[in-house]
């Protein structure tokens, strides 16, 4: 039997739904619509790895506000100001016009220099808006995500999609970026309202390479400590 190494989200419940976690080193998509909690699971996915796991993490940014961003931390709890002080957690802001040779060669330097083992980016369609040939899509961000597992780090990438998209599976949904979620090792969907009938969100995993995953929705909540996943139905 192969053992799969696991990345350990920290996130109460997710990780007893795939098997202990991401697997190590891979590239995951978390989708979601706004105010679904996607920012929050990142930032508790890196807080863990630092407090919890040893691992040091890299917020990349391309829309939020970086201080906005640590604000919000910090109403769970989070002193990322702390952690970046101690050199475990970077926060970096990127223009979406970044070339990808000029993304790369930062991520490079960063993940060498703090000895970086998890990455977020946040969202990745923002990226993406500036790129209007699908083919430069696709090269842009399989050189992205290679270039990251080549230097051994998980990554998650936020995108952004509309509820009713999600729900119904509308034609044209996710057009920008879809091409995302077949690069990736997992899929996982966030969404806005509690499918599961528990908690007042609910995610699923679509997808996740090497691991038997819980495939239906799961009941998900926000509490004052973070995101919180419900037992499955």
């Amino acid at each position: 039997m192969v053992i799969i190494e696991r990345c350990p989200t920290g996130i109460d419940g997710f990780d007893k739904i795939c098997q202990g976690g991401f697997v190590r080193n891979s590239d995951n998509v978390l989708i979601g619509g706004p105010g679904t909690g996607k920012s929050t699971f990142l930032l508790q996915f890196l807080w863990n790895g630092a407090t919890k796991f040893n691992e040091n993490g890299l917020y990349c940014s391309f829309e939020p506000d970086i201080v906005e961003t640590l604000k919000d931390a910090m109403s769970f709890g989070w002193d990322f100001s702390k952690l970046n002080e101690q050199d475990k957690v970077k926060f970096l802001k990127f223009s979406p016009e970044t070339s990808v040779n000029d993304l790369k060669a930062e991520l490079t330097k960063l993940i060498a220099k703090y000895h970086i083992k998890r990455v977020c980016f946040d969202p990745i369609s923002v990226l993406a808006l500036n790129l209007d040939d699908g083919r430069k899509i696709r090269s842009t961000v399989f050189d992205l995500v290679s270039l990251v597992k080549r230097l051994n780090v998980t990554s998650i990438l936020a995108d952004e999609a509309v509820e009713s998209e999600i729900l119904i599976g509308q034609a044209g949904a996710w057009s920008k970026t879809d091409i995302i979620r077949f690069l990736s090792d997992s899929v996982t969907v966030v969404h806005e309202s509690g499918l599961s009938g528990v908690g007042d969100r609910a995610v699923r995993i679509t997808k996740m390479r090497r691991t038997n995953h819980f495939r239906n929705p799961v009941g998900m909540t926000i509490t004052d400590s973070g995101v919180q996943i419900f037992n499955p139905q």
